[in-house]
């Protein structure tokens, strides 16, 4: 398994609405059908920072299925140049995991 970490600096509000409304209505629903695709977790920083840290079954499903959810259509309205990418992006393997005992609730809208 590979852990994919994407670090997005602070986004000015409009900036950030954007980013947000991308993430929810556009790019996780792509990400979710993608083969091989474990599990995906947006993280916000105290600091205004976002963390994307998503979960794959190998390298070469996190490059195609990345690949294919990027290329998602745009939602009406949606300015390409203004969705942000992150600063940092950083892969990992995935040496040992901890599924739990109980499911935790989606806290996404």
């Amino acid at each position: 398994m590979i852990a994919r970490l994407g670090v997005f600096d602070r986004m000015p509000g409009d900036i950030h609405a954007g980013y947000r409304r991308n993430l929810l209505e556009r790019f996780k629903p792509a990400l979710e059908v993608q083969e091989g695709f474990i599990a995906g977790y947006w993280l916000e920083a105290p600091d205004g920072r976002e963390l994307s840290f998503t979960i794959w079954e190998s390298d070469e499903a996190l490059t195609s299925g990345a690949l294919r959810a990027n290329a998602a259509p745009l939602l009406p309205g949606q300015d390409g140049s203004k969705i942000p990418s992150p600063a940092v992006v950083e892969t990992y393997t995935v040496v040992a995991r901890a599924p739990g005992t109980r499911a935790i609730a989606d806290a996404s809208p």
